[in-house]
């Protein structure tokens, strides 16, 4: 069945597509963000609201309010449209810690109405900030923020005046609240970060077993080199690419020469130390687009992409002259050279690509019969 002649099932972005984005990190980012900002403004709204009530000055709470807009607005846009990724913290968890205690404590120095809520909003940040920021970089600006507005309401208890009255007690608290909740959320951002850190070495260790369990379903074992079963997965490949495109290929089937009777004399290890050294010497003189597979025993074959029969032969003739200077074994102090035998074919309009193996296969034992070391097409 062609894939492409269904209908397509795509459909329009949402909502929290345009919101969000594609990314996925940044879509958890700024979800995180846009859940934080929205109780910070609500908490705004709300102070908005209680100065109102009480006939107060609005300047501030609508000065503060702005203020809010502007530095969350300007932090979703560089996070939403990747300005921040190459940054060590493309979340810009820490920027906008350090822009919302300013907020907290421009709204405790400023504003008389809801000072009660500075403990809670101060608790949420530190708590949002725990999802990326080690723990020192989250509680030494919170302590500083305890101890500036504990300095604010000491002021106002020393400057006197009903308007400040109980400044006092507002500093004893503030110091009070720091010694307790200063060590619980010490020791909260502490296993936050723990946890970050054993599921960071979990998908690390995940995506090596991943990159291995490839390896092993796509690499030969001994030599590295492609396998027989991921090999025919490229040649498929390759066949629909011709049909698409009339791009021309080539394969080529290569055996070492007398490799039974090598292993017999010389042993296992050094059969597999010659079947290393061509894996690796192919590799290092054929062009990087061609992929060369172990096919199975002393037989590899060759996948040579946009090249015609020609250019083939004359690529396989150099291979094999390179090969024949450097492969091989030292006997008795004498230089014993492995040469080897290749056939080597075009593939052919409306072929399978079994059909284009058989034949290169048989281009090789005509290689063989004529008396090996040579390069035979078909």
């Amino acid at each position: 069945m062609d894939l492409a002649a269904l209908p397509s099932t795509s459909h329009a972005p949402g909502w929290p597509d345009w919101l969000l984005g594609p990314d996925p990190s940044r879509r958890r980012w700024l979800r995180r963000m846009l859940v934080a900002d929205a109780l910070w403004l609500a908490v705004d709204m709300l102070r908005l609201l209680a100065t109102l009530h009480q006939g107060e000055d609005l300047m501030a709470p609508l000065a503060l309010i702005g203020l809010d807009l502007a530095l969350m607005s300007a932090f979703y846009m560089l996070v939403r449209q990747g300005a921040s990724a190459e940054l060590e913290d493309p979340a810009l968890t820490w920027p906008q810690v350090l822009a919302a205690l300013g907020s907290l404590l421009l709204s405790y120095a400023l504003i008389g109405v809801g000072r009660g809520a500075a403990l809670p909003l101060l608790c949420l940040v530190l708590v949002v900030g725990m999802h990326q920021l080690p723990p020192r970089s989250l509680i030494v600006p919170g302590a500083l923020a305890l101890g500036l507005m504990a300095l604010c309401a000491l002021g106002w208890h020393l400057l006197g005046g009903d308007a400040v009255a109980g400044g006092l007690q507002a500093a004893m608290g503030l110091v009070v609240a720091a010694a307790a909740l200063l060590p619980v959320l010490w020791s909260l951002a502490r296993q936050a970060a723990d946890l970050r850190e054993h599921h960071t070495g979990q998908r690390e260790a995940l995506l090596q077993a991943v990159a291995r369990l490839e390896s092993l379903a796509t690499r030969d074992t001994l030599t590295g080199l492609t396998n027989h079963r991921h090999m025919l997965t490229l040649l498929e490949a390759e066949c629909k690419r011709h049909a698409r495109g009339g791009r021309a290929f080539c394969v080529a089937m290569i055996d070492i020469d007398h490799f039974k009777r090598l292993n017999e004399e010389q042993g296992r290890e050094r059969g597999d130390e010659i079947l290393k050294r061509l894996a690796s010497l192919s590799q290092a003189h054929l062009r990087a687009s061609d992929v060369v597979a172990r096919w199975g025993g002393e037989e590899f074959l060759i996948l040579m992409p946009e090249t015609d029969l020609a250019g083939s032969l004359r690529s396989l003739e150099r291979w094999r002259e390179h090969l024949f200077t450097r492969l091989g074994f030292y006997r008795v102090g004498k230089w014993v050279p492995v040469s080897s035998s290749a056939g080597v074919t075009r593939y052919r309009d409306g072929e399978t690509i079994h059909q284009t193996l058989a034949r290169v296969e048989q281009a090789l034992q005509a290689a063989k019969a004529n008396g090996r070391d040579q390069v035979i097409s078909a």
